[in-house]
């Protein structure tokens, strides 16, 4: 089955809002709600309409697709958030090969849906994604080494967020390699990447930043 330019460009985005809200909450403690519902809302969307859809719409991975195009264009070198979501597409891969383990955590997430869905975003949906987390990625190498505040770091709950977030960008990276995107395609399509990050953010926003 062939997949667009844009359908990869979204699923990549994915993971680059997912990098971008793990070092917000890491220096800052505090990130946009609405972005992080979207990415949340991703690992409870089993049967989306398209890709777009994973995430509530392209509205929902709009910052995502902001910060993909700044280091797609070389106009934003940034090494921390980089190095976030390449990581992420590692561990994506290794959690495919990773046996029963993708079964597992759909099964896990399958019965946290009811409560996202009569509740929404809460501290308790936050602490149930940590745990998955941790019994289950965080037995997977690469290691995501979060740099921040340390202050922030110690407390549980910032702690418990990076982890569901990231999960979320674990959930974007398998899903861009589900739509044929590839690392060869990073460099051998930047342009095309860009282009589609600008028509995405056009058509959602009607303008470009």
């Amino acid at each position: 089955m062939s997949y667009t330019i844009e359908e990869q460009a979204l699923a990549l985005a994915g993971v680059a809002q997912a990098a971008l809200l793990v070092r917000q909450l890491a220096y800052k403690g505090t990130v946009a709600e609405s972005a992080l519902k979207s990415s949340l809302g991703s690992l409870f969307n089993f049967d989306p309409k398209d890709t777009a859809d994973v995430f509530g719409g392209v509205q929902g991975v709009s910052e995502g697709l902001k910060q993909l195009r700044l280091s797609l264009s070389g106009q934003e070198r940034d090494v921390e958030l980089t190095r976030y979501a390449l990581t992420l597409i590692q561990l994506s891969q290794q959690f495919m090969r990773a046996g029963s383990m993708p079964k597992q955590v759909h099964d896990r997430l399958n019965a946290l849906k009811p409560d996202w869905e009569a509740n929404g975003l809460t501290d308790g949906l936050v602490r149930d994604l940590n745990r998955l987390y941790r019994e289950t990625i965080s037995n997977l190498t690469p290691k995501v080494v979060v740099n921040g505040e340390q202050s922030l770091l110690e407390r549980e709950e910032i702690a418990g967020k990076i982890r569901a977030v990231l999960l979320a960008g674990i959930r974007a990276a398998v899903l861009w390699y589900q739509v044929g995107g590839s690392r060869l395609q990073l460099l051998f399509r930047r342009k095309r990447y860009i282009e589609a990050c600008s028509n995405l953010l056009r058509r959602s926003i009607g303008s470009v930043y």
